[in-house]
C-alpha cells in the first residue's frame, strides 16, 4: 500500500480504489453514469465529475483522466490513513478492520 507509484500507475490504467472495493472506470457500466466515483470522497474529481465523464476522458486518452484518477487515489489513501490513526488512537482499530472488510464485500454501487 505504501508504494509510492500505487495511486498514480492504478489511476493510469483505470482503476479506483473506494470505500467499496476497487472499481474499473474503463467498463461500459459507467459510460452513462451521472454519479460521482465516490460519493463521501472529497477530492475535485468526486465532487465534479461524473463516471461517466471520467470513462469518457480515460476512454479518449485524454491527459485529464490520469491526473483526475491519480487525484482521486490519493485522496483515498490520505483518508483512509487518517481514519486508520483515528481508529488506534481511540483504541478502536479492531471495530475499524471489521468494518473496512464489511464495507469493502458490498461492492461497487448498483449500475444504472
Amino acid at each position: 500500500m505504501m508504494d509510492c507509484v500505487l495511486p498514480s500507475r492504478s489511476g493510469r490504467t483505470g482503476q479506483l480504489f473506494t470505500q467499496r472495493g476497487v472499481i474499473n472506470i474503463k467498463n461500459s457500466r459507467h459510460q452513462d453514469d451521472p454519479r460521482p466515483i465516490d460519493e463521501n470522497c472529497s477530492c475535485p474529481a468526486c465532487r465534479n465529475y461524473s463516471r461517466a465523464y471520467l470513462h469518457h476522458v480515460f476512454k479518449s486518452h485524454e491527459i485529464i483522466s490520469s491526473m483526475l484518477l491519480t487525484w482521486h487515489n490519493l485522496q483515498y489513501y490520505q483518508d483512509l490513513m487518517d481514519c486508520i490513526r483515528n481508529a488506534i488512537r481511540l483504541n478502536l482499530f479492531d471495530k475499524f478492520v471489521d468494518e473496512f472488510y464489511a464495507s469493502r464485500a458490498q461492492g461497487d454501487i448498483e449500475p444504472l
